[in-house]
This record gives C-alpha cells, sequence and structure tokens, in this order.
C-alpha cells in the first residue's frame, strides 16, 4: 500500500481526505464516524458569526416593531450552536480521535474572529478555518 501521509496547514494526517464543515461534522458521533471512515482530518460545521455577536447583529433595532422574531432570532441562533456548546464539541473530539479537528467560524467580519480564536484554541482545536460566504443579492 502506498504512503499517503500528507501536510496540511503543518498538521500530519494520514491522508489527504478531510471531510469539511457540513453536517457530517456537527456531533462527536458524527467526528468518530468520520474517522472510523478513514478521513485524515475533521473540519467541524461552521460556527456562525450571528451567535457570537452581543449586538444580535443588529436585530435588537428593529425589536419594537416585531419583538416576537427578535426573541426568535435570538434564542434560534444561541441553541443551534453557542460558543460554549462549540467548545465543548472541540473537546470531546480531541478526546475521542486520534485525526487533527479544526474549528470553523462561518462570516465577514473581522469583531468577534480573535475572541473565537482564543476560545477554540484553548479548547484544544489544532487550527482554524475562516468560512467565508457572501450571499449575492441581485
Amino acid at each position: 500500500m502506498p504512503n499517503v501521509e500528507t501536510s496540511y496547514m503543518g498538521l500530519a494526517l494520514k491522508n489527504p481526505i478531510v471531510a469539511a464543515s457540513s453536517g457530517l461534522t456537527k456531533t462527536i458521533d458524527d467526528v468518530i464516524d468520520c474517522e472510523n471512515a478513514g478521513v485524515g482530518a475533521v473540519v467541524l460545521k461552521s460556527l456562525f458569526e450571528e451567535v457570537l455577536d452581543d449586538e444580535d447583529w443588529g436585530a435588537g433595532q428593529n425589536a419594537s416593531m416585531h419583538p416576537e422574531v427578535f426573541d426568535y432570532l435570538r434564542s434560534e441562533l444561541r441553541f443551534q450552536y453557542g460558543i460554549d456548546a462549540y467548545c465543548d464539541l472541540i473537546r470531546k473530539a480531541k478526546k475521542e480521535v486520534q485525526i487533527p479537528v479544526i474549528a470553523s467560524i462561518n462570516g465577514t467580519s473581522f469583531k468577534w474572529l480573535l475572541n473565537f480564536a482564543r476560545r477554540v484554541e484553548s479548547a484544544g482545536a489544532d487550527a482554524l478555518e475562516l468560512n467565508v460566504y457572501l450571499p449575492r443579492i441581485n
């Protein structure tokens, strides 16, 4: 069998297959399944910058017009993936798997990036991916 070891962002991988940020990398069971399937590393499902925004990304400015929408957005974003839950996922993954675990943030602002990077580094992430997505408005 040929040697397919490689390096990616300075991380040693047993092979060049990386499970990218997706539903396949959202839970600890998913991460374990990826390792069992033979991937060389996983990029956890992205945490969206809206979750990190203490200002609720401006939604609060319109709360007087539609307070129920504001409450829904705040609770839904934090329910889906809060920073604490994300860091817990990193810690669990690092205990359970031998492959590199890469954190991912989705966003376009650097407002939260340094704090997020420090938090995921403290949680044990091997690297951080910046997943930039700019929707096109026609």
